[in-house]
């Protein structure tokens, strides 16, 4: 399996492609999803275990990934900040990252149909993991590993670790996804970005507990507040505690997540996301091709009837192209892009970027951008669009062309949500294409599909319902949209 970080330079030591090591016969027995909604509305209510792989820094001191700015990691071969993330065929593979010390030469994955009883190691495969490293900011390296579990059973759970041979993580379960266009609900959030560890992960933990059986979780950028703040991340992989390890994630990234050391210099690509944003995910190679820079950042992932596009909106961030490379990386997403649509056999198509195309916070409009996006989601029928930024909560009815259409005519809705406490005031140009707002408000959204329908709810921290609607397809895949209705 390619990997997203494959195409980075200067930050990553390449290691084999993602095989399995030894295969096994594989056992298709699973437990009932009731037992695993009750365990994991449990534990989201009792708190978590680590979230992503911790990183453990070069020549550093022992600590968990709650230590404090500053402090020492250990240098532990312990695996510590396990995050699955998102494959293209989530129905196949999955992936997996993690940090520990390093190097470390046998680095790898286990992985084993999931069983009722404690006896499986004869069903165990082993696939090797890939090192990737990144500098800190106190100067010392970070070691990071993933890979990818693939050749898969659709519709299937498992249970796997991560390790090096005798030091291993816990054993966690996730679920693939169906080949089949089958009933599922993903999460969608806005962005993180502040007071991560004491305020967001109440928001990570509740949402769990209304979507405990979530296929994966949007993340519409800004999921720390300084991208190369390896703290930050280990903030980040406190709040989702052991959720990381169990629904993969689906991030796109935010402006923040691009920042560099302020005494660092000029990145070649300033608009790409930060070394330490790639260290946490292992995400799809399958975005441009000339402008292979954006891996892991412009890509898509097909999951059950829904192609889910995640764009890099900070490269369309300048009015226009500022250099020979801008301009190259510019035109090749908006190619990329236009394929994706055009070539895609899914009845739903779901974009997230962190950027709004209808801004919802006082001051702010993405001209550029809109500009550039709206008339592809107008061609092509986007259905919904999943966007951060602006800190507060806007969503709109069905819109084509900039102008509100017949709920049943072609048309998009787009959605700006916000899940960490910092709080933009509530004061949108485009008010009027609002069908639904709040403010002051840290949200988190679910999103149901079932076939021919999908229903959108956005619930606040004590649970209350924000906002709802559904859209339901016709025989012809045109939506007709149904504006309060609930799932």
């Amino acid at each position: 399996m390619t990997d997203a970080r494959d195409t980075m330079k200067g930050h990553e030591m390449k290691g084999p492609e993602s095989k399995p090591v030894s295969s096994p016969p594989q056992s298709d027995s699973v437990e009932t999803k009731s037992s695993r909604r009750f365990f994991l509305a449990s534990s989201a209510l009792f708190g978590a275990a680590l979230f992503s792989p911790p990183r453990v820094v070069a020549a550093a001191a022992a600590a968990p990934a709650s230590a404090a700015v500053g402090e020492k990691l250990a240098e532990s071969a312990l695996p510590q900040r396990v995050t699955l993330s998102c494959c293209a065929d989530m129905a196949r593979a999955i992936s997996a990252t993690w940090r520990a010390a390093g190097p470390l030469p046998s680095a790898q994955g286990q992985i084993v149909p999931l069983t009722p009883g404690p006896k499986f190691e004869a069903a165990i495969q082993s696939f090797p993991a890939e090192p990737f490293t990144f500098t800190a900011d106190s100067g010392e390296t970070v070691h990071q590993y993933s890979l990818t579990f693939a050749n898969l059973t659709a519709d299937s759970q498992y249970s796997f670790r991560v390790g090096d041979g005798q030091s291993w993580s816990e054993w966690n379960n996730f679920q693939t996804a169906s080949d089949k266009p089958k009933p599922f609900s993903f999460l969608y959030f806005g962005d993180v970005q502040t007071d991560i560890r004491s305020q967001c992960s109440r928001a990570v933990r509740t949402a769990f507990r209304h979507a405990p059986d979530a296929r994966f979780v949007v993340c519409a950028g800004d999921l720390v507040n300084r991208g190369h703040d390896d703290s930050l991340w280990g903030e980040f992989s406190d709040a989702f505690g052991f959720i990381a390890a169990t629904v993969p994630c689906l991030p796109t990234p935010g402006n923040h997540d691009t920042k560099r050391p302020e005494e660092a210099p000029e990145p070649e690509a300033p608009y790409t996301a930060a070394p330490a944003y790639h260290a946490h995910f292992h995400l799809p190679a399958n975005g441009p091709k000339n402008a292979q820079i954006l891996n892991g950042e412009a890509y898509y992932v097909d999951c059950q009837g829904v192609r889910v596009i995640s764009i890099n909106s900070n490269v369309f961030d300048d009015d226009a192209p500022t250099d020979t490379a801008h301009k190259q990386a510019w035109d090749a997403q908006l190619e990329w892009l236009e394929e994706a649509l055009a070539n895609n056999q899914n009845k739903w198509t779901v974009v997230t970027h962190h950027h709004p195309i209808y801004s919802t916070s006082k001051g702010r409009d993405n001209v550029g951008l809109r500009n550039l996006l709206r008339p592809l989601y107008d061609k092509y029928k986007v259905d919904l669009v999943l966007q951060g930024h602006d800190h507060s909560y806007g969503r709109t009815h069905k819109l084509a062309g900039d102008k509100i259409v017949d709920p049943a005519a072609p048309g998009t809705i787009y959605v700006v949500s916000v899940l960490g406490p910092k709080m933009y005031p509530f004061k949108p140009k485009f008010e009027s294409l609002m069908a639904a707002t709040a403010s002051d408000k840290q949200l988190f959204q679910v999103i149901d599909v079932d076939g021919d329908t999908l229903s959108y709810e956005s619930r606040s921290m004590d649970g209350q319902l924000v906002d709802a609607f559904q859209l339901k397809k016709d025989g012809s895949g045109a939506s007709v949209y149904l504006p309060n209705a609930k799932a």
